[in-house]
């Protein structure tokens, strides 16, 4: 299980800060708007949550791949014991 969890984790991980550094390269976080107001963050803020964000969407991808390769006798499998 924490294999698993590293195999979810770590790539995500690393995508999340390869997409923040691309992203706030391109947009600064000063000139965001959100339903036509200014959004009131400090630029460390932004980061925070751009990075997070970004770590959130590659854990669910990560997840779901892990999720699709299981062999068909880990799907299959009953967990309960079979008294």
């Amino acid at each position: 299980m924490r294999r698993r969890i590293m195999w979810v984790a770590w790539p995500s991980f690393m995508m999340a800060a390869a997409a923040t550094g691309v992203f706030f390269s391109l947009f600064d976080p000063q000139e965001f708007w959100l339903f036509g107001e200014h959004l009131e963050i400090s630029r460390m803020g932004a980061y925070t949550v751009g990075f997070f964000g970004f770590w959130g969407v590659g854990m669910g991808s990560s997840a779901l791949t892990v999720f699709l390769s299981r062999s068909p006798r880990e799907v299959n499998e009953c967990p309960l014991d079979p008294t």
